[in-house]
């Protein structure tokens, strides 16, 4: 269980220097034909180790897919409507989980020496069709700047603005942000513009016409100066970033998220479901929960906001896990409570909900927001590869946690954490409804 999360965040980290050599859109494609890869080798798995090693090459695929799409989708979409469409990643990942679900109790009837197998090996389905559909899709623009690759970044913009005036705008955002800080190794751009879109070149001072194109530079050492500005911070503007960032993936996890999502039937079980039908069932529920209530992230992101969700959410995830704990606790006065099991399994869909609202979608989309462009893919592979470790973690040690602490003891952990998450959010996330990208960075 622990090896798909964990090696995962290998794959985020590979993703981040790769989405910024080939491209976001290429680097999708990687990550879908290595997904097919890994699903094919569990299904024909000869023995446990075969299984295990096609594990590994999943969780490096979906590690992958966990740093690039969010970050495509972000520099992709017009400012007003980006809340809504980097909620879909969180929407369609719950629903692979739900049909996952669904699938493993359905096929749970078949003779076991197939039913693993199909299980497992289904996961290729949805990444044959994410690998043919990627041909059909434009690169991200911001990428194509960096590359000094003007003419197509201003095509891509063209497709996703209402006026040529609109998209020769986001252009030059994009292009002043680029050149932001000058490093020596970017070559000026501004030649390029000024044949291209000669109207868009007037619009820019001497200072906007700033160096993009990385194709001369020396690429192995602006990815180590990159990782070094990231991990050695000289400015308090990426301080900060860069706190708001990780402890927003510590707490999204801190919560128990991966514990419900890996460990329900044994959680279930534990509630007084002692039939395996039963805790499957339970299960499914608690995916049906977490997927109906994503739409309302989709549709309030850019209305409300994200730090109106975002606390609602994290509220909602707190008095849950409280819920579960207390109930957990007067299991063990009272062990042959009949009610408790139900209210488990209430308090678990709720938690879901919650989740799927704001502290689901947030741990993608805010990143992908708040991080500068020059250090937008770097900083995206290492927020996830955090999200991916701590998601490992708990996986690898919830059974143990469990034993030590009890179930009650094991959900008062989580509710605390995720009391003191409320301060984290309320006192640090910035709202970033309605503004560029250029912007926030």
């Amino acid at each position: 269980m622990g090896s798909l999360v964990l090696v995962s965040l290998v794959g985020t980290i590979v993703a981040g220097l790769l989405a910024d050599t080939v491209g976001r859109k290429k680097s999708i494609f990687v990550a879908a034909i290595i997904v097919i890869a890994g699903c094919v080798i569990m299904g024909l798995a000869p023995s446990f180790w075969a299984l295990l090693f096609g594990r590994i090459i999943t969780g490096i695929g979906y590690g992958f897919s966990f740093m690039v799409v969010p970050l495509y989708i972000a520099e992709v979409s017009p400012p007003e409507t980006r809340g809504r469409f980097l909620s879909f990643p969180e929407l369609f990942i719950n629903s692979g989980i739900l049909l996952g679900y669904i699938s493993s109790f359905c096929l749970a009837k078949l003779p076991v020496f197939i039913s693993w197998r199909l299980m497992v090996g289904l996961g290729a389905l949805p990444a044959i069709v994410l690998a043919l559909g990627i041909s059909i899709i434009p690169e991200s623009p911001r990428w194509l700047v960096l590359q000094g690759r003007i003419n197509e970044a201003f095509s891509t913009l063209i497709l996703t603005s209402d006026h040529e005036s609109e998209a020769e705008q986001r252009l030059n955002d994009i292009i002043v942000a680029a050149g932001n800080k000058r490093h020596k190794d970017l070559a000026s751009a501004g030649d390029a513009v000024e044949n291209t879109y000669p109207k868009l070149h007037n619009k820019m001072s001497d200072n906007e016409e700033a160096g993009v194109n990385l194709a001369a530079t020396d690429h192995k050492h602006l990815i180590r100066h990159m990782w070094l500005e990231l991990l050695w911070p000289t400015t308090s503007n990426l301080r900060f970033t860069l706190f708001v960032v990780l402890g927003l993936q510590f707490f999204q996890q801190a919560s128990g998220v991966s514990v419900l999502l890996y460990y329900s039937p044994d959680i279930f079980q534990k509630a007084g479901f002692q039939s395996g039908w039963g805790s499957l069932g339970a299960t499914v529920l608690v995916g049906i929960a977490k997927d109906i209530s994503i739409p309302v992230a989709t549709i309030f992101l850019d209305r409300l906001g994200r730090r109106p969700l975002l606390l609602i959410s994290n509220i909602g995830v707190t008095a849950s896990l409280l819920t579960i704990a207390m109930r957990f606790s007067i299991q063990d006065i009272y062990p042959n409570s009949t009610s408790n099991g139900y209210l488990t399994i209430a308090a678990c869909c709720s938690f879901m909900v919650f989740f799927s609202m704001g502290l689901g979608p947030m741990a993608a989309l805010l990143p992908s927001e708040i991080l500068p462009l020059r250090l937008r893919a770097q900083g995206m592979g290492l927020s996830t590869a955090s999200n991916r470790l701590l998601s490992g973690i708990l996986s690898l040690s919830f059974l143990s946690i469990f034993k030590a602490l009890g179930a009650a003891g094991t959900f008062w952990l989580f509710a605390g954490m995720s009391s003191i998450s409320m301060l984290f959010l309320y006192s640090f996330v910035p709202e970033t409804k309605g503004r560029t990208l250029e912007e926030l960075s």
